[in-house]
């Protein structure tokens, strides 16, 4: 006779429930992600089918891990890679150190060189098969031991719940080091100039003999954790290793040179640059924060005369803060097609609460709709800008059934007579214009915005601009000053 408890046990053994419940089992293993939980690959088939498609998904490789990825990474391996991170680890520095100008003593561009080299050796083996996203990242753990507390240098973070964001952004951001500036919390004191170099370090990639050719990457990304500069010459050995790139995404710090011109190959569909700054974060913005390079970069009329040739070969463009939209637009030339472009994103300074650049602004938005005029399949055009304090966009989207355009903002732009009368011409050529009208709205934007990361994420843009753990980034780090 079995007890109660026996025949309890036998009804809850693994293979009694259904599958659909085991997998939604497994996958919330897989979400929740608590230590060892790869291991779990190993219990049987069931489980390493499952399991090991979400542990391959997304690889964070340190540069002594690549010889074991290289004999890991077998071909059956491979087809469930869809994202690798190389996170280079430089040398820790010391406190006497930190605010001095010397460097460390190792060679920071042979480390990072040299780990470059050795992933591409072993990529270069791949065939081309799925989409693959490659992603570079370059950091010290020092760099947020002394005046930079608040940093995050190798984070995939993405929060979505804002309530538990902010609770989670005060209970974690106690820092408390006299001497680095840090009072409960609070960066009160300025990092020195010598710190700040040293944090924006430039890198310069050293290859004696040119580097494989890689098809498997289809996505390049660098995110604005890495700091430190990669310098153009080095950047474009690199894209032009690949063969079939369709995706960049760069988020630099010091801007760009205009030798991107020839790196930007022609398999390219989609690009997004998002430049971020220091002077974002800084409580003194009268204090010019200089670097010695930063000078030799970022000319805007030559980087818009690119950005704009560009773009008639691409499906989605978003550039932040690095050009202007004007900027831009005054190199597309009359006679030119966009035969590709979806999705177009752009920032503009006019864009601000100024009573005297309410003209410019008119001229800005009637200028965007001629060009608009040429992009036969452009579902979404946004014009935006924002800081802390501040957040505004402009915003033109079509559906199959309707058009709109939308001023959202924390300030209120009153959409002129021309303006809207302009769109309504462009809205005239649309199929949908046989049945419905151009939808004109006007919607405030409410919430705390102490970031330019702050003013994206109230402004709910409905393009990418920026990665989203990037994001999050910048939305944390902001919080503490």
């Amino acid at each position: 006779m079995r007890t109660r408890s026996q025949t309890r046990a036998k009804a809850l053994t693994w293979r009694s429930f259904p599958a659909e419940i085991r997998l939604k089992i497994l996958e919330t293993i897989a979400h929740q992600k608590h230590p060892g939980w790869a291991s779990f690959a190993s219990v049987c088939r069931e489980w390493q089918h499952v399991l090991e498609k979400v542990n391959f998904h997304k690889l964070k490789l340190g540069v002594s891990c690549l010889d074991d990825f290289g004999r890991i990474a077998t071909p059956q391996k491979r087809e469930l890679i869809r994202h690798i991170c190389l996170s280079v680890e430089l040398p820790r520095y010391t406190f006497r150190c930190c605010s001095k100008r010397r460097l460390p003593s190792a060679n920071i561009s042979s480390i990072v060189s040299n780990g470059i080299r050795k992933l591409f050796s072993i990529l270069s083996t791949w065939r081309p098969a799925n989409s693959l996203a490659l992603e570079i990242n370059v950091y010290s753990p020092s760099d947020c031991e002394h005046w930079f507390k608040n940093i995050y240098l190798s984070s995939d973070d993405v929060e979505n719940d804002e309530n538990a964001t902010l609770y989670t952004w005060r209970r974690g951001s106690q820092f408390h080091d006299v001497q680095h500036g840090w009072i409960r919390g609070r960066q009160i004191g300025r990092p020195p100039k010598a710190a700040i170099e040293r944090l924006f370090n430039p890198i310069e990639l050293e290859f004696h003999r040119p580097l494989p050719r890689i098809k498997a990457v289809t996505s390049f990304i660098i995110r604005r954790q890495l700091r430190r500069y990669i310098y153009p010459s080095g950047l474009g050995l690199l894209l032009r290793s690949f063969d079939r790139l369709e995706n960049i995404s760069y988020e630099p710090w010091i801007g760009i040179s205009s030798v991107m011109r020839n790196s930007l190959p022609d398999t390219l569909n989609r690009l997004v640059v998002f430049e971020d700054s220091y002077k974002f974060y800084d409580l003194f913005p009268k204090r010019l924060v200089a670097v010695p390079w930063f000078s030799s970069f970022n000319p805007e009329e030559d980087l818009g005369a690119v950005f704009a040739s560009k773009s008639r070969d691409l499906q989605h463009l978003a550039i932040s803060f690095l050009v202007n939209a004007e900027v831009l637009f005054r190199h597309c030339q009359p006679t030119w097609s966009w035969l590709h472009l979806q999705s177009l994103a752009l920032t503009s300074q006019l864009l601000q609460d100024d009573g005297e650049k309410r003209s410019q602004i008119e001229v800005l938005l009637c200028r965007a709709r001629v060009l608009v005029h040429n992009m036969p399949k452009l579902h979404t055009l946004v014009l935006w800008n924002g800081g802390k304090g501040h957040a505004c966009a402009f915003i033109y989207r079509v559906d199959r059934d309707s058009a709109s355009i939308t001023w959202r903002g924390t300030w209120h732009l009153e959409l002129s007579p021309l303006v809207v009368k302009s769109w309504q011409i462009a809205f005239s050529k649309l199929p949908c214009s046989e049945h419905s009208e151009l939808q004109v709205r006007q919607q405030h934007v409410r919430g705390v915005i102490k970031s330019h990361g702050d003013a994206i994420y109230r402004l709910e843009l409905p393009c990418q601009v920026i990665e989203p753990a990037s994001l999050w980034q910048i939305r944390r780090e902001a919080y503490s000053l």
